[in-house]
């Protein structure tokens, strides 16, 4: 199969996947190129199913793979030195694309046999099928060069840092490893976002829920018996005894954004500083409020990315992720 990248430069560009992948031994096989490789991560009843390729970095800096959180500075130079060090990509970056169909029923005829390799991580079971076959190879390339946006799920730093690598030795030429990075790319439909709760010391003058219900932003509190979270209402919890906190309806998505609201408009409020997922031993410590927001959608996700936004810090956790170390692949 040729080199050459781009079957459709108005679309994104990619290749089949040069590298490796663990065995049920452990061990490391190369895969056979060209190849298309599928990958299906499953736990409890959720499952998702996408192809492993190697994405072309022009399509980032073009904004055709596009963001939605900002990246930490002394994440990215650990990950750096660490690139520097061993020229090895040791997990693919999880990308996100709309529905395609002709892409899905391609991906489905491969699943229908047994997996090459099956490993278990967790309460993630993570499977891979192989093929090598040039012909499928170039029609799945072809359906993922008509998609026109993807969507970083998990791997910002990654990306990033991939990037500045390709900047770096651009000499090598534009067929060169460095000018790739390995990605998994899934259907947004079959994705599944977690919310990341807020857990805060409680104001020393106490009055939390009269703050709250009279805050702009705040539609109604009311009592309940559970953490019931829903779109444009956040589940809070004081002195042991939970609360719906209804949102006043925005319409632009991202300023509707729970988690936006409630990190830039309620907490500020309250003068206090949050803590992104709860800690149980910090607080056991001191008396606390718990805030737990809805997760956005990805519709809104890929809305706020579309819009070159990024979301609060901790807005999503995208569950389950890509294995650490079952693909890795070789810069040099």
């Amino acid at each position: 199969m040729s080199t050459t990248p781009a079957l459709d430069r108005r679309g994104i560009t990619t290749r089949p996947p040069r590298a490796q992948v663990r065995t049920t031994s452990g061990q490391y096989a190369r895969l056979p190129s060209p190849a298309v490789v599928v990958y299906r991560m499953e736990t409890g009843r959720h499952r998702q199913t996408g192809v492993v390729l190697e994405v072309s970095l022009d399509d980032y800096r073009t904004g055709r793979i596009r963001c939605h959180e900002a990246t930490q500075p002394d994440r990215e130079r650990e990950l750096e030195e660490l690139t520097e060090a061993t020229g090895i990509e040791q997990m693919p970056v999880m990308l996100v694309h709309r529905r395609h169909p002709l892409l899905r029923a391609q991906l489905a005829e491969i699943t229908t046999t047994d997996p090459d390799v099956r490993l278990t991580t967790g309460e993630v079971t993570h499977s891979v099928w192989i093929r090598r076959d040039a012909e499928r190879a170039r029609a799945v390339n072809f359906e993922v060069s008509r998609i026109h946006a993807l969507y970083i799920a998990d791997g910002h730093h990654r990306m990033r840092v991939a990037g500045r690598y390709a900047d770096r030795h651009r000499d090598l030429g534009p067929t060169h490893p460095a000018a790739y990075t390995l990605a998994a790319l899934f259907p947004a439909d079959e994705m599944r976002i977690l919310g990341y709760h807020r857990c805060v010391p409680v104001p020393p003058d106490g009055e939390v829920l009269r703050q709250l219900a009279t805050h702009p932003a705040t539609m109604r509190i009311e009592a309940a018996a559970a953490p019931e979270a829903a779109p444009g209402v956040i589940a809070v919890r004081l002195d042991e005894q939970w609360y719906r906190l209804h949102l006043r309806t925005r319409r632009d998505p991202y300023h509707g954004l729970d988690a936006r609201v409630l990190d830039e408009e309620l907490l500020p409020e309250l003068a206090v500083d949050g803590h992104h997922n709860v800690d149980t031993c910090w607080c056991a410590t001191h008396r606390t409020i718990h805030f737990a927001p809805h997760p956005p959608s990805i519709d809104q996700l890929m809305s706020t990315s579309d819009a070159g936004l990024v979301m609060p810090a901790k807005s999503t956790w995208f569950d389950p992720k890509p294995a650490p170390n079952l693909f890795r692949r070789r810069l040099r």
